[in-house]
């Protein structure tokens, strides 16, 4: 993996984020914990938003940001909210939707702007958004090819094929394991574990934004400053009225931006 920012600083799309509160004072005054995620394209840990709603109202929202291109190269803003329970919005079957709550990556054929598009769709515990990518944009069968050539090993059908399927893989690299799949919330969509597939499982149930009893993140505060602390008062997946009462207003908001 290489240290350069997959993002520029002229490429950082502030008028979206202004759309969620964030200006570009704000921004440029995040700590290095939450800038440096963002700007590598990586899922950030969670913000409190602020959406100006139809009704003129601001609406205090916690939710994940990444930054991700389309098909043309553009700079989009991702936006995770967190939810009481998972918003359906690429109408995923039963059987899909208990693969994502599993921990599974999906692909899926979507239409956007008219267009069918295949996708992977992978589910973040934290925020219970749904993050989707195009097929195109994760090239994980380009690495593995790399990983054959550079570390003069050959892989079976079998193991191409789940890999393409979104299905994490497990190697021999100079008699160590080594474990590959699709992950979304990197900026590449996939990752590359040195270890075992148990010691995959070990780094995807790790919760960096979860602390003792309340959901933890980045909250703006007086002149720009952020500060790390709750982001949901009280918040439960089982009781949770606040969130109910605005579901209606946010329930667009991860993919329109």
């Amino acid at each position: 993996m290489t240290n350069r920012k997959a993002f520029l600083e002229e490429e950082i799309p502030y008028d979206k984020l202004e759309k969620i509160g964030i200006d570009r004072r704000a921004f440029l005054s995040m700590p290095k914990n939450l800038v440096d995620p963002i700007i590598n394209g990586k899922v950030s840990p969670i913000i409190k938003a602020h959406i100006k709603a139809e009704n003129g109202k601001t609406i205090e929202m916690p939710m994940k940001i990444q930054l991700t291109h389309d098909d043309q190269g553009n700079v989009k803003l991702q936006t995770y909210p967190l939810r009481k329970e998972i918003a359906n919005e690429f109408n995923l079957t039963t059987r899909e939707l208990n693969r994502v709550k599993r921990g599974d990556v999906i692909r899926k054929e979507i239409e956007e702007d008219g267009i069918k598009k295949m996708k992977f769709i992978q589910l973040d515990n934290e925020t219970l958004s749904l993050i989707p990518r195009s097929i195109a944009h994760v090239r994980i069968a380009e690495k593995l090819r790399e990983m054959e050539k550079i570390n003069d090993i050959e892989l079976g059908t079998n193991q191409k094929q789940a890999a393409q399927e979104g299905k994490p893989i497990e190697l021999n690299v100079g008699g160590q394991p080594v474990t590959v799949g699709v992950d979304l919330r990197e900026p590449q969509g996939y990752k590359i574990v040195n270890g075992d597939m148990q010691e995959w499982d070990r780094q995807k149930k790790i919760k960096y934004d979860l602390a003792n009893d309340g959901f933890m993140g980045y909250v703006q505060t007086e002149e720009n400053r952020w500060e790390y602390q709750k982001v949901v008062e009280g918040l439960s997946r089982k009781d949770d009225a606040e969130l109910s009462a605005k579901k209606a207003e946010k329930k667009d908001f991860g993919v329109k931006l």
